[in-house]
């Protein structure tokens, strides 16, 4: 979600004007909330149930629906299952007693899962873990997969070994509030978590001397044993903090200064800061929204059983880098970074960082060779090294980004940026995920190859087939309030990192009703983020994942995206672009699912004590902030009062995985 902060720029508050929604909530209408099959947008076809559904996005609250009601909310596409859920209880107590060294996480007890209270506020999700070998746990203490979320005071650790029987072990209480995003290595050893320095007046920066005051920072937290998490480094970032991060552990860095060249292997970290770009010179020093460190001596240097004096050297991070969009690549747009997601392409093996830069869209930054020397203010590095950038408008007088190349969609800057742009689904990019393979007709390339179509050749390499495999990145707005709109997932063609070029939009199914009686063709967002997206994942075979607040989590299929896609002349030029494609392709919809609480308990808002005055989460269920993906075939999904649920689809499903809900819904308990 934007930072607070975001509303004091000029364009910030151009924004808020434009979207006023005014005598919105003094106004009654009958909404309509069942659809029949969704015929008539490109978007409302849903392949696994062609039958009546019910459209869950309501804009307007009246007699006939009210955002609260939690039990009118348990709504989902027949094709999604309940697994499990957690309501994050930890041991009956909301927060930790205070005498807790606020260094160190506490354990959990099983007995305390879905009993009240429930402490709420979670938002962002991790999953790690040896899923393809189904979490197996070895002697060494390997192995195993856990889930973390960040719940706004705290963070929680969970075993998903299980998806059906997922286990709290512990949480990691902070005095100071919003730590919304967070980070673990694949060794599920080390925890990386951010203190944002927004909603200070709720909660107040603590005026004591313990670790965890201050709320601009990145916190290191080692969890190697799950049961007690442990507090090992922190570093400031005034004046504001980073909103999000990622990581990265480099054993190919052939420029190590030689102080650090015997290190077998180097961890760097991405911070997104959207301040300084919009505040330039406000903290002292400039410093660009993406900011890349090196810690020297890497994770070893962080063992909690050092002395305290070898811990307070280790606590050192080195700025080593920094980038930001060159202005005149932007068409003129708002300019600040909301998230950084590190990838290995598939083809060119380059460590790229996927960045959402508002309306300065994707762009795709190498920083696979960090050099010998730091450059903190990343006059050359990595700001020399944008490979790619996609965004509506042309951003260059020629080339694959001027008026006549592929890499745009051939808008104005007005009908892609700002308040005008917003107003069509278009602009404020808030975040992108890149797939992590390659596909060819809904087949991954690590499949057997007697599963891939006859369109996919031998592979990525074959002479005449190897076109057909392409690789994939999503990007998405957020808007906090848009009156036409909920905002375009894009699917942008990435195989070539230089050349990246648009496929396909979706956007939420079905139309709205507006204040005034009349049909709109879009749902919007009359305030409150409410239906807009958020955060998403990739599966294995070309299914994508989002997360839409209020509006639940969709997914859709990507599958055929490249098949479908109608050539001009008829002839794949993927070299060419945008302007060689004659239709767009569509993204079909799968389905959704609102968590609304476990459908085995009648009542869960008052059997669980859900907070439901907590407007962190707009004093709404269902509020979903993020979701991962199990490549099992498992969706867990982090929604922001009630918890943690795991959910899957039936195209999910895998017969090597079989994890069967241990608990009866309470439509099953009454048809016995």
């Amino acid at each position: 979600m934007k930072s607070n902060l975001l509303f004091k720029n000029s364009d910030a508050a151009d924004r808020i004007i434009t979207f006023a929604f005014v005598g919105l909530v003094v106004i009654s209408l009958l909404s309509a909330t069942a659809y029949l099959a969704l015929g008539g947008d490109e978007n409302n076809k849903t392949d696994s149930n062609e039958s009546a559904w019910v459209d869950p996005v309501v804009e307007i609250e009246d007699e006939q629906h009210s955002h609260t009601d939690l039990l009118a909310h348990r709504l989902k596409t027949d094709n999604i299952q309940l697994i499990d859920y957690h309501n994050l209880n930890c041991d009956g107590n909301v927060a930790p007693p205070a005498e807790l060294d606020n260094v160190a996480g506490r354990p959990c007890y099983p007995e305390y899962k879905n009993v009240g209270p429930t402490p709420g506020d979670s938002s962002e999700i991790s999953i790690e873990g040896n899923f393809m070998e189904d979490c197996v746990k070895n002697p060494d203490g390997t192995g195993g997969c856990y889930a973390y979320v960040s719940s706004y005071n705290q963070f929680e650790i969970l075993d998903i070994s299980e998806p059906n029987n997922i286990v709290l072990l512990s949480t990691y209480y902070a005095e100071v509030g919003r730590m919304i995003d967070i980070k673990v290595t694949p060794d599920n050893n080390w925890v990386l978590v951010n203190h944002e320095l927004t909603n200070s007046d709720l909660d107040p920066i603590p005026q004591d001397d313990d670790a965890n005051s201050g709320a601009n920072r990145l916190d290191v937290i080692y969890v190697a044993n799950k049961n007690e998490p442990i507090k090992v480094a922190e570093w400031n970032n005034p004046p504001a903090g980073f909103h999000n991060q990622d990581l990265h552990v480099d054993c190919d860095w052939e420029n190590a200064p030689l102080i650090y060249a015997q290190e077998e292997c180097h961890l760097f970290l991405y911070g997104a800061d959207p301040y300084p770009e919009m505040v330039e010179g406000d903290s002292g020093t400039f410093y660009k929204g993406t900011q890349v460190f090196y810690v020297p001596l890497g994770f070893e240097s962080w063992l909690p059983t050092q002395t305290d004096e070898q811990q307070n050297g280790s606590r050192e991070i080195i700025r080593w880098g920094g980038y930001s969009p060159e202005p005149e690549t932007t068409c003129g747009g708002s300019i600040f970074n909301h998230d950084n997601v590190f990838h290995i392409h598939p083809i060119t093996g380059q460590a790229l960082l996927y960045i959402s830069y508002w309306d300065a869209g994707l762009r795709i930054v190498d920083v696979s060779e960090p050099p010998a020397v730091p450059d903190p203010e990343g006059i050359t590095w990595p700001q020399d090294n944008e490979v790619g950038r996609w965004l509506g408008c042309p951003s260059a007088d020629d080339g694959w980004y001027g008026p006549d190349g592929g890499g745009h969609a051939n808008m104005s800057s007005e009908e892609w940026g700002g308040s005008s742009g917003a107003l069509n689904g278009n602009g404020w990019i808030h975040y992108a995920i890149p797939y992590d393979h390659l596909l060819c007709n809904g087949a991954k390339d690590t499949d057997p190859m007697e599963t891939w179509d006859a369109e996919c050749g031998t592979g990525p390499n074959d002479a005449e087939f190897g076109i057909n495999w392409r690789h994939l990145t999503m990007i998405a707005p957020e808007y906090g309030t848009n009156t036409n709109h909920t905002g375009y997932i894009w699917t942008i063609d990435t195989t070539d990192p230089a050349k990246p070029f648009l496929m396909s939009k979706w956007k939420l199914p079905g139309s709205s009703i507006l204040p005034d009686g009349t049909e709109h063709p879009h749902h919007y967002i009359p305030g409150g983020y409410i239906y807009s997206p958020h955060n998403g994942d990739t599966g294995t075979n070309g299914n994508v994942y989002w997360t839409h607040y209020h509006a639940g989590n969709w997914v859709t299929d990507h599958s055929d995206i490249w098949q479908d896609l109608v050539w001009v002349d008829g002839v794949p030029a993927p070299e060419i672009g945008y302007p060689a494609i004659a239709q767009l392709s569509e993204t079909k919809t799968l389905g959704y699912y609102l968590p609304s609480g476990p459908t085995w308990i009648d009542d869960p808002g008052a059997t669980l004590g859900y907070d439901m005055a907590d407007c962190w989460a707009s004093c709404m269920i269902p509020f979903d902030w993020g979701l991962q993906y199990d490549p099992r075939g498992y969706l867990f999904i982090s929604e922001m009062v009630t918890g943690v649920y795991v959910v899957q689809m039936d195209e999910d499903k895998n017969p090597d995985f079989v994890y069967p809900p241990l608990y009866p819904s309470t439509e099953d308990a009454s048809d016995e």
